[in-house]
């Protein structure tokens, strides 16, 4: 008889700052947390398996476990995996497009000393593409997410206790992080922006 609940216990003992990038240990946790049930922790080790090695089999995954344990924040879209593909890779696209943009404005400038007509769309155009560069500089620091680990967590429209709750849910969600204001997290639920503690969730 497969004793999941005691060797969870002794992988979780692995799973520590060293050790949280490998996909071995991820997979076997993922596996035995679905094995006792545990679809919160199941769902935490496969988003952090997605951040390391992203799939389509992976996102598919994630997303029939969370419909079929009523869970939102797992839903398989084109902007999620270009997100996680791009924190996967990130270290190389703006490489490329930085020397791209880095050989255009060389032209430009030798266009320039040499008085060669530059037009005025093609001087638009580069200052556009740096700032979309700087944009994708910028996108894994601005993408964060958590996934709640308290059955009862309260979401408010501002970040106090004494602020009035907007909704209720249960462990499981994953939520997109947009800031942090003292213990809150700003994050989004339904399109509209709340408040949760930090102690009620788990970033990934």
């Amino acid at each position: 008889m497969a004793r999941y609940p005691e060797s969870a216990i002794l992988y979780k003992k692995n799973f520590s700052e060293q050790e949280k990038n490998n996909e071995a240990l991820l997979l076997k946790l993922a596996f035995l947390s679905e094995k006792t049930n545990n679809y919160t922790d199941c769902l935490f080790y496969l988003s952090k398996l997605a951040l390391i090695n992203p799939s389509r089999r992976l996102f598919e995954k994630m997303d029939k476990l969370a419909e079929e344990q009523n869970i939102k924040g797992y839903e398989f879209d084109d902007y999620n995996y270009f997100i996680i593909f791009y924190r996967r890779y990130g270290d190389y696209i703006p490489i490329l497009l930085l020397t791209l943009g880095t050989y255009i404005v060389v032209i430009m400038v030798t266009k320039s000393r040499r008085r060669e007509p530059v037009l005025q769309i093609h001087k638009i155009s580069i200052v556009a593409y740096l700032l979309v560069l700087l944009g994708l500089l910028n996108v894994p620091s601005l993408y964060q997410t958590c996934i709640i680990t308290n059955e009862n967590t309260f979401l408010r429209d501002e970040p106090s206790s004494a602020s009035s709750v907007v909704e209720r849910i249960g462990k499981g969600h994953k939520l997109i992080i947009l800031g942090s204001v003292d213990h809150w997290n700003r994050v989004i639920w339904d399109n509209e922006i709340v408040y949760i503690r930090k102690s009620d969730a788990l970033d990934i």
